[in-house]
């Protein structure tokens, strides 16, 4: 124990002290008066009252003197010596050598033994058998209270020997029982402080473990009710503790009614279950979760509820869905380039050879209808051949410095000229600045934006607007370019398929150019997200980076060397 925290107990023990004689005067002050008043004795109690005054003014100089000797041992053998002389001249009027009152000098030597430890207490028991004897040998027991003839009588020599030793082995007992009592209760404190602290600092790593952790923890009792989540919880799922705490875990995490049993059955056949899902937080964030349940039991293993511990999977699941859809695309692109081969030469041979028919035999009617048809399809089936061919080998990436506004501008131009852009419709465009330089592929980035572009108009076909939107990220280190329309949306299934080959929602398209849309930009070292509901239109942005570091890695070797662990 340091001396900051010995003066800090002796403090703590003083006051302590003094609050008890204030209270032991007055009780005995109050008893007097009930015996005068009561009793009406026949000899009076003023020296008794006078003694209670002496006290009282004791206790009022004691704490004067507290703010000048608070804390130090000076104050304490101060207090017991003046204590030790009131005990004395309260035996001396009840009585002194009779009186009844000596054993009141057993209460400063404990409280001696107490504060001072173990030679404060014989030091003690030694000032009061000194105080004791000098009132037995020079007769000053002389007592209104006693019997006249209690005194004057002369005494026998051994009968004041027996008082003298009696008294003497009874205040040295006390001080050495007081001491031996005073240290083991001092021990078992340090040792209960010791505990303490070590159960307070258990108890502190453990909360800090738990709030410091990632992951979300939840416990609830044997209903499902939540009874604690720890930060990490409240932050990925965007709530306050007081807001969850007391909802069921089925409505916390919108679960299927009957949920909780079905852990149970679970939990009773395995120690623990595990299930993901998607999670709609208040902050209108789709998150996917990974949640693994288990049984929560005290020490003797009787039930008290379930754990369930969660993570934000959102990012890796994203990374998962992308992965398998670039092994995907690296597959259909090798089928493609395979296949495109194939049927390109025969298609112009039958386009060609329907041609010269045409305009040679000069059909009419119903072979003229016919002719067109197949004119018709091979053209469809050649731009079908084309995409392939992009998909699967787009050819080298030449990235040079341009202007994104022009290039957007020049772009729109064209789309206003098409055959999707309809007089309901109207195209908005939004720049941070006239000019924004940024080193990409110019003739991919048009690509990428003719198909954005087109699949948006095509979403409106009753017409609507389309907004272009370009915003500057990362301080400037990259670009972010959105289209966003207000067509009819996709659910939840359409967005997860909508990069995938072959998945277009128009019928007139061959279901390449999202993922084309999609390989060109990841060439750039770009990202694109999709953001759609069904009945509030779809927002596409692509992120690229400003400037090109190095060129990008062909995707079907990033998708290999990622498989590989490269």
């Amino acid at each position: 124990m340091t001396s900051s925290e010995t003066a800090s107990e002796i403090e703590r023990q003083v006051r302590w002290l003094m609050t008890l004689r204030g209270v032991t005067v007055t009780t005995l002050l109050v008893c007097a008066f009930a015996v005068e008043l009561l009793l009406r004795p026949a000899e009076t109690l003023r020296p008794l009252f006078t003694l209670a005054a002496v006290a009282y003014g004791m206790v009022l100089l004691y704490a004067v003197l507290h703010r000048w000797l608070k804390g130090t041992r000076t104050f304490v053998v101060l207090q017991l010596v003046g204590d030790a002389l009131i005990v004395t001249f309260f035996v001396r009027i009840t009585g002194g050598i009779d009186s009844p009152m000596s054993f009141l000098y057993l209460l400063p030597i404990a409280v001696a033994s107490l504060l001072l430890y173990r030679s404060g207490g014989l030091a003690f028991a030694g000032i009061c058998w000194g105080l004791y004897a000098g009132l037995v040998a020079f007769g000053l027991g002389w007592s209104p209270l006693a019997h006249a003839s209690s005194w004057g009588v002369p005494r026998e020599p051994g009968r004041l020997v027996y008082v003298l030793v009696a008294h003497l082995v009874g205040m040295f007992a006390c001080a050495l029982l007081s001491s031996y009592l005073a240290e083991r209760m001092r021990a078992q404190g340090r040792e209960l402080d010791e505990r303490r602290g070590t159960v307070a600092r258990l108890k502190a790593l453990n909360e800090n473990i738990i709030e410091s952790i990632n992951s979300g923890l939840i416990t609830t009792d044997l209903d499902g009710r939540v009874n604690f989540i720890n930060r990490g919880g409240t932050e990925i799922l965007s709530v306050r503790p007081e807001s969850v705490e007391g909802e069921t875990i089925g409505t916390l995490f919108r679960l299927q009614p009957g949920f909780l049993e079905d852990i149970r059955r679970r939990l009773l056949a395995n120690l623990r279950f595990r299930f993901e899902q998607y999670h709609e937080t208040p902050d209108e964030r789709r998150i996917f979760l990974g949640i693994a349940a288990s049984n929560l039991h005290d020490r003797q293993g009787n039930p008290l509820g379930y754990i369930f511990i969660f993570q934000d999977l959102t990012e890796i699941h994203a990374l998962e869905q992308e992965m398998r859809l670039k092994e995907r695309m690296v597959a259909l692109g090798e089928m493609a380039a395979g296949m495109a081969h194939e049927l390109r030469n025969p298609l112009a041979a039958i386009s060609g050879s329907v041609q010269y028919l045409k305009g040679d035999v000069k059909p009419e009617g119903e072979t003229l209808e016919l002719m067109d048809i197949i004119l018709r399809e091979s053209t469809r089936l050649d731009q079908a051949i084309r995409d392939f061919l992009t998909f699967a080998r787009p050819g080298r990436f030449a990235p040079e410095r341009v202007d994104l506004v022009k290039l957007i501008e020049d772009h729109v131009k064209l789309l206003m000229k098409s055959s999707e852009f309809t007089p309901g419709h109207r195209i908005e465009t939004r720049y941070p600045a006239p000019r924004v330089g940024c080193e990409v592929d110019p003739n991919r980035l048009k690509q990428v934006f003719w198909n954005l572009a087109t699949n948006a108009l095509k979403a409106m076909p009753e017409g609507g607007s389309l907004s272009i939107k370009v915003e500057s990220r990362n301080s400037g280190k990259r670009l972010a370019i959105s289209f966003a329309d207000e067509g009819q949306g996709m659910d939840a299934k359409d967005r997860e398929r909508y990069f995938q080959p072959f998945s277009g929602s128009f019928h007139q398209g061959t279901g390449l150019g999202a993922a084309i849309v999609y390989r060109l930009v990841a060439e750039h070292g770009g990202k694109i997200r999709l953001k759609s509901a069904p009945g509030k239109g779809t927002r596409v942005t692509i992120t690229l980076p400003r400037y090109c570091a190095a060129e990008p890695r062909d995707p079907e070797t990033e998708v290999r060397l990622r498989a590989a662990g490269g």
